[in-house]
């Protein structure tokens, strides 16, 4: 699960983007350096009430429309999952099932 910082940071820079500008643009508009932009959509910076203040300002967004977030649920995408492969025939479960296998492996090696 995101933490906070990454959530707001990954929201700030899907609005950015919306608008099609760059983290220079909105750094300009909102008063704050680049950088700074930068390491907020990375979620490497604790940002300030007055900063996001100004981010919101900049994005000429409703400060509450910054956290209009949901984070990901493990529970409902399970469901989704189940019930994706509920009507797959047993050969094609086998498949899906082989490739899931050789995915979690590789992530095991990449994470190492």
């Amino acid at each position: 699960m995101l933490s906070i910082r990454e959530a707001s940071g990954q929201r700030i820079r899907a609005l950015r983007e919306k608008q099609g500008w760059t983290q220079e643009q909105l750094a300009e508009r909102a008063e704050l350096h680049p950088n700074y932009i930068g390491q907020i959509e990375r979620g490497l910076k604790n940002v300030s009430l007055e900063n996001i203040q100004k981010i919101a300002a900049g994005l000429r967004i409703e400060l509450s429309d910054l956290f209009d977030f949901e984070y990901p649920d493990p529970l409902r995408q399970l469901q989704q999952l189940t019930q994706l492969l509920k009507d797959c025939p047993e050969e094609e479960l086998a498949f899906i099932l082989k490739h899931i296998e050789h995915l979690l492996q590789w992530r095991k090696h990449t994470d190492t």
